[in-house]
């Protein structure tokens, strides 16, 4: 596994979609995906900023640090087409020992289609593999979110278990169950 600071970090195109390290510019698309119902309901700790200048000032600070310090890869994803931000992926928890991370992905709720999370989730996932060289990624899903855990399955995620009560809802601060599934690159489709 390489650490992130030896990564190549060129976007990511395939499917129609970018994947590429966010910028300052990104501050609309965080923004609305920070105020987004479902993406509060359904990850934990999205603190939504008050304005595209909150999201700004954000986008210059953390992203880039936490890519730094090795901790995660967060991505801006866009339609290869019109260069429309179109949604948001992050590869967290990255473990060195376990050559292991775990992946989240979101999309504007006009963008919300089978075929682009899919995508999305798929490169996201290649870039863990093939960039990082890590060996298994994992996902968690609410257990009342079957849209997650239909495209994780769809591009080769299996279920490797099932955890009461594991993350808390930025929205509703209520407790979730989840699934929880696991990848690794020979399963990838």
């Amino acid at each position: 596994m390489h650490t992130l600071a030896e990564v190549r970090d060129e976007p990511m195109t395939a499917d129609g979609l970018v994947l590429r390290r966010p910028r300052p510019g990104d501050a609309d698309l965080v923004h609305r995906g920070t105020h987004d119902p479902l993406v509060r309901e359904f990850l934990q700790a999205v603190v939504p900023h008050r304005d595209a200048a909150a999201a700004e000032k954000w986008l210059t600070e953390i992203p880039p640090m936490l890519w730094e310090t090795g901790r995660a890869a967060y991505f801006a994803l866009e339609d290869a087409a019109t260069g429309v931000p179109v949604g948001w992926a992050e590869l967290v928890d990255l473990d060195p020992e376990r050559e292991s991370a775990e992946v989240a992905v979101w999309l504007l709720p006009e963008h919300r289609r089978l075929r682009t999370a899919k995508a999305a989730l798929r490169l996201a996932c290649r870039f863990g593999f093939e960039r990082i060289g890590l060996r298994r990624i994992d996902a968690f899903a609410a257990a009342d979110n079957m849209p997650s855990q239909l495209t994780g399955a769809a591009i080769g995620f299996r279920r490797a278990g099932y955890r009461p009560a594991l993350f808390r809802s930025s929205r509703t601060h209520r407790l979730h169950d989840a699934v929880h599934a696991t990848l690794v690159p020979e399963d990838l489709c």
